[in-house]
C-alpha cells in the first residue's frame, strides 16, 4: 500500500462523525478524548513529503497532548472547557501530574496558549521531567506549520533520548498523524507496544494500529472489488 493510502486509512481508523476520535483512544476504559467543543477550530498540521498527501477524511479535534494514565469516567463524560474547569483546581500547586492534566485539558478546549503557559510551569516544578517537555512541543505544533516542525525534532529528540519512554512514542505517533506522516505514525505506535503491550497506553496503540490495519484490509477489499 502506499504512503498516501496508509495515511489515508490511518486518519479514517481514528475519526469518528467526523470530529471525534473513535474508541481506540479509551485509556484503561475511559475516554482520552472527549469530544471536541463545536465552536473550536480542528487543527490540521503539515503534509509530511510529496506523495505522502492524506487522501482520507481530514477532521481531527485540537492538537492535544495524550497522556499515559486514564481520564476518570466522571471527568471523561464532560465536555473539553468542563474538564479544564476540573482539573483547574488540583493543579494549584506544584504537582506535575496535576499540571499536566489540566495542560491536556486546554489542549483539548482548544486554549493552546493557556496550555503551554501550564506546561511552563510543569517544567519549572520539575526541570528533569520529560512529560511537560512532550506539552510545550505539542502546544508549540498548534501555532501552525512551523511550530510543527519545532515539535517533530523535539520529539525525535525525546524519543531518542528517552527510548523507552511509552508517553514519549505515543505522543510522537499522535504528532506524525496530524503531519500525516504515516510510516511514523504506525513505527511509534508499535515501539509504544514492543515496550509494554500491557500498560494502559501500551493497549491504546494495539487497538490504533489494529484499527489501522482493518481500514487497510477494508479500503484493499473494496478497490479489489471495485475491479
Amino acid at each position: 500500500m502506499s504512503p498516501a493510502r496508509i495515511i489515508g486509512v490511518v486518519v479514517a481508523g481514528l475519526v469518528v462523525a467526523g470530529v471525534a476520535i473513535a474508541g481506540a483512544m479509551a485509556l484503561g476504559g475511559t475516554s482520552q478524548l472527549a469530544p471536541p467543543d463545536a465552536a473550536q477550530p480542528i487543527v490540521i498540521g503539515v503534509v509530511a513529503a510529496p506523495g505522502e498527501e492524506l487522501t482520507g477524511p481530514t477532521e481531527l479535534p485540537p492538537l492535544a497532548m495524550v497522556l499515559d494514565e486514564p481520564v476518570p469516567d466522571a471527568i471523561a463524560q464532560l465536555s473539553p472547557s468542563q474538564q479544564v474547569a476540573a482539573y483547574r483546581a488540583e493543579a494549584a500547586g506544584d504537582d506535575v501530574g496535576a499540571l499536566m492534566r489540566l495542560g491536556s485539558a486546554q489542549q483539548r478546549a482548544g486554549e493552546q496558549d493557556a496550555a503551554a503557559g501550564t506546561f511552563r510551569s510543569a517544567a519549572a516544578a520539575d526541570p528533569n521531567a520529560i512529560a511537560p517537555v512532550i506539552g510545550l512541543a505539542m502546544a508549540d505544533a498548534a501555532t501552525g506549520d512551523a511550530g510543527m516542525k519545532r515539535a517533530t525534532a523535539v520529539l525525535a529528540r525525546v524519543t531518542r533520548e528517552n527510548a523507552d519512554s511509552q508517553l514519549a512514542w505515543f505522543n510522537r505517533g499522535w504528532l506524525a498523524t496530524y503531519r500525516r506522516d504515516a510510516r511514523d505514525v504506525i513505527a511509534s505506535w508499535k515501539r509504544v507496544v514492543t515496550i509494554d503491550a500491557e500498560s494502559p497506553i501500551g493497549q491504546t496503540a494495539a487497538q490504533l494500529l489494529k484499527g489501522i490495519a482493518e481500514q487497510a484490509r477494508t479500503g484493499a477489499g473494496t478497490r479489489t472489488s471495485g475491479g
